[in-house]
């Protein structure tokens, strides 16, 4: 039976460039800060000094019990630290049995690492010399379940390449699946990884006296990106689960619209016009004329920006007082992680109330009543998030 309660955001969690959890991205965010660096001191010797977001450094052992013989890998890591942050803040506290909480993970990359270092000792070793427990870290849903075995979830799971994975909790929740979903993105870049996109010349080039937050605020061609390393994990609730609980409500998700860009399926970095209009036409109509907007972008130059979404914007900003961040400028790109990343911080501007970047004026614009989340995905598909200030 199709639940018709709304479906609140209620906590929030995140490991990236910014910090270890949503709060520690918020507060740097406000104080006009980024955690994108020059990084030089790659392994690979053929790797130039890159823009990059590098995650915190977090001591597992002190955030997550976990009690198998062999550690997880990094991938496995970045998800769990993130969603143990958004359960903390979401006030949510698991038992072994007796909950229908739902997990989707959404990834691009998935354990790149392990398949690496997998074929790296296969070369190297031959097959009779390869631990078959070193094969299942290869496999992209190991994320998924470390997570639901070490915080215990027992609802609806599953681990998706190249999409939204709040549309999917959005679903399950309105569908009356489940009422709780945990909804989270998380990609690792490898070296390999760097090497091949500074090849294919798609990384920003670097200059000593530019920081990279300008240097992507300038960088005019829509192809060159900065990448980041993270995860970000939010909870989604009905509102009914949300009164039970008294638990915070960040926003209310109202609907998304999500759709395919055939011209540009190996392409993150743009969209055809005509795409991304369609998503847009479809959601204004839900938007009242009351309050302002903020459009959290799914972009990270100021090319992509101006090839991709300046036109929208404009058309946005006829009906509605619009205002645009590009999240991704303080994180880098952080593939999938992106995605959600951006649905939290536009919850945490309707929750406070406060655009985090001043005006002309040098105030900082209030007054939000909705927020619209553009996310880009591998593949060519695109998801439009809307969501709506709750008090």
């Amino acid at each position: 039976m199709k639940n018709n309660n709304k479906i609140l955001i209620t906590g929030l969690g995140s490991i990236s460039p910014l910090g270890y959890g949503s709060a520690a991205a918020w507060e740097k965010i406000l104080a006009g800060e980024n955690g994108l660096k020059i990084k030089t001191d790659w392994t690979h010797t053929s790797i130039q000094p890159q823009y990059y977001g590098e995650a915190p450094v977090v001591e597992f052992a002190g955030e997550v019990k976990w009690d198998d013989r062999f550690p997880p890998q990094q991938y496995s890591k970045l998800g769990m630290l993130a969603c143990k942050k958004a359960l903390d803040d979401a006030g949510i506290v698991l038992q072994a049995s007796d909950n229908e909480i739902g997990l989707v993970i959404e990834t691009s990359l998935g354990a790149t690492a392990s398949v690496e270092d997998y074929l790296y000792d296969l070369y190297r070793f031959g097959l009779q010399k390869i631990s078959p427990v070193k094969f299942t870290k290869t496999v992209a849903n190991t994320v998924l379940g470390d997570i639901s075995r070490v915080f215990k979830l027992n609802g609806p799971s599953s681990l998706i390449y190249n999409s939204n994975s709040i549309t999917y909790g959005f679903d399950l929740i309105k569908k009356g699946a489940a009422d709780i979903v945990i909804c989270g993105g998380v990609d690792h870049y490898t070296e390999f990884r760097v090497l091949s996109e500074q090849e294919s010349n798609h990384l920003v080039h670097v200059n000593e006296d530019t920081d990279p937050f300008s240097a992507a605020a300038k960088e005019p061609d829509d192809r060159r990106n900065i990448l980041g390393d993270g995860a970000a994990f939010l909870v989604l609730e009905s509102e009914a689960s949300a009164a039970r609980r008294g638990a915070k409500r960040y926003a209310e998700l109202v609907e998304y619209h999500s759709c395919f860009d055939y011209q540009n399926v190996e392409d993150t970095t743009r969209r055809s016009p005509a795409v991304v209009k369609s998503a847009i036409d479809a959601l204004k109509p839900i938007v009242t004329s009351n309050g302002k907007l903020v459009y959290l972008s799914a972009y990270t130059t100021a090319g992509q920006l101006e090839n991709s979404e300046r036109h929208l914007l404009e058309d946005l900003n006829k009906q509605h007082e619009t205002y645009s961040l590009r999240h991704k400028a303080y994180t880098g790109d952080m593939k999938s992680a992106s995605s959600i990343m951006g649905a939290s911080i536009a919850s945490q501007i309707l929750y406070s109330d406060r655009f985090p970047e001043p005006d002309a004026a040098g105030e900082y614009p209030s007054g939000f009543g909705y927020a619209l989340v553009n996310t880009s995905h591998e593949g060519g598909g695109s998801s439009h998030l809307l969501l709506r200030k709750t008090h």
